[in-house]
């Protein structure tokens, strides 16, 4: 998964994006809480439904605007509680269950200013 947006990853990756989320911008969050025509697309929903053994994570203002805090705080939270930020690819957040249980014996939680380059 590449959030909130950056379509080159998937390219470069030779992959396809999670379903229904090649992106997820601040307009669609306030979609997710106004949905219509019965298209349910909340990131905050599905996302704990089927994490990702991999989210590249780009933390920027979107439109130098919008910060991810401010419209999918939820993300935020799922990386501290459920991913390992890699050390060198400061984007690249990795799942626990994935990793080797000593790489994350030093590791300590992920907070919001470790998310800024």
């Amino acid at each position: 998964m590449v959030i909130p947006y950056n379509p080159d990853v998937y390219i470069y990756a030779g992959r396809l994006s999670m379903k229904k989320y090649h992106e997820y911008l601040p307009w669609e969050a306030d979609y997710a809480r106004h949905p219509w025509g019965g298209y349910e697309r909340d990131l905050c929903h599905d996302l704990p439904q089927d994490l990702p053994p991999v989210i590249y994570f780009d933390d920027y203002h979107v439109w130098g605007r919008w910060a991810p805090a401010d419209f999918m705080p939820c993300v935020l939270k799922i990386l501290a509680q459920d991913y390992q930020r890699d050390p060198v690819e400061k984007s690249v957040y990795i799942r626990r269950d994935r990793l080797d249980p000593a790489a994350l014996k030093d590791a300590g939680p992920i907070s919001s200013s470790q998310n800024r380059n």
